[in-house]
């Protein structure tokens, strides 16, 4: 039902709409004015045709007294269970408002009707400084865990550049210069940077196709009590968009057996060489936890990679913290339950809700829409 004042009204996303929106990311997030004729579509696809759709879980759009949509909140329904119990959750992913000056409140009243929503629990992995703020008023603090974004450097000199040329592309240009500095530093006895060399470890990661990489993920769900109820078809689904992110570089899909072929971890990650590399899903059997780090930071370095970073999650903060991982804050994590028994796998850090099971498969993150 529409929310009627006089400054505008919230109403549910329609396909109708999907132009209007497409426009609002183009000005907010894209760095080139020149418009995608891909993003529509995309947009479109991702969330009238989401394998979980719920009519009663939607994106919402704030239309101004002008009858132009200026503002929008992506919502994206979320089928999870806890300990074997269904339950309805629902993702806020990014918020945008045209000309937030002229309309002090738009995001304030998207976020509100998202939280009316009848889900049993409410969450956000990617929310800003000024989206934290607007859940902190309504009362929901961040959860500090899943918060924390984290950093490690491989290469110094290719990753100082890498990060340089987010802000200012003509740095990339130095970037085969960073190179041969890196691998002159990589000869000498001591390589701070580089992965300490382990023993075998209790578990050997293999690149693996990607329905083997999706059979991982069911398999090592079911070690966290609140998780997502994944299917075959719904994560496919997932899968097949979160492999696209091109700004990201290419796909790496691992998974750890023990020595009888039992699988204990799987983790996901776009590289590119000479780049810092982006994890997208890390999960494993408790107890791997450092494996499946070792693992990680060895092949992102045996693939060239000047460094690697992702989301964190609290289960896997002791073994990064031992591997000379730095942590800062990025985008902020908060979640919402009327019943606060759903928060608990949450607040203890046991809880499988971010990356492929929030909205890190989205191509809205890490691909390019020409």
């Amino acid at each position: 039902m529409a929310d009627k004042v006089p400054a505008g009204i919230i109403r549910d996303l329609q396909v109708g709409d999907v132009e209007a929106v497409a426009r609002l990311f183009q000005d907010t997030f894209r760095e080139t004015g020149r418009r995608s004729s891909e993003l529509p579509a995309y947009i479109e696809n991702a969330f009238f045709s989401h394998p979980w759709s719920d009519p009663d879980i939607t994106s919402k759009v704030f239309v101004g007294q002008d009858g132009r949509v200026s503002g929008f909140i992506g919502v994206f329904p979320v089928h999870l269970e806890l300990e074997g119990r269904p339950v309805r959750g629902a993702l806020a992913g990014s918020m945008v408002v045209e000309d937030p000056k002229a309309n002090p409140l738009a995001g304030a009243r998207l976020l509100r009707a998202f939280l009316a929503g009848p889900q049993d629990i409410s969450f956000t992995e990617t929310a800003n400084r000024i989206a934290l703020g607007m859940w902190q008023k309504a009362g929901y603090p961040l959860d500090a865990g899943y918060s924390l974004n984290w950093l490690r450097i491989l290469r110094p000199s290719s990753a100082l550049v890498d990060m340089a040329s987010r802000k200012a592309a003509p740095a990339g240009m130095l970037l085969p210069f960073a190179r041969i500095v890196d691998r002159a530093c990589g000869r000498l006895p001591w390589a701070p940077f580089a992965p300490e060399k382990t023993g075998p470890g209790r578990v050997t990661f293999d690149d693996v196709a990607l329905p083997d990489f999706a059979d991982a993920v069911m398999s090592l769900a079911h070690h966290y009590p609140l998780h997502p109820a994944w299917e075959d078809a719904s994560l496919a689904w997932f899968l097949q968009h979160a492999e696209q992110k091109r700004k990201f570089g290419h796909p790496e899909w691992r998974v750890g057996r023990s020595p009888n072929g039992k699988v204990m971890g799987a983790y996901a990650y776009f590289t590119q060489p000479g780049r810092i590399g982006w994890v997208l899903q890390a999960l494993c059997s408790p107890g791997t936890e450092a494996d499946l780090a070792d693992d990680m930071f060895a092949h992102a370095y045996a693939m060239g990679a000047s460094g690697l970073r992702g989301a964190a999650h609290p289960w896997l903060i002791p073994a990064l913290m031992s591997r000379k991982t730095m942590f800062f804050g990025r985008t902020f994590y908060v979640a919402h339950a009327r019943d606060k028994a759903l928060l608990e796998p949450v607040r203890n850090g046991r809880a499988l809700i971010s990356g492929l099971a929030g909205e890190g498969w989205t191509r809205l993150i890490g691909d390019r829409f020409d």
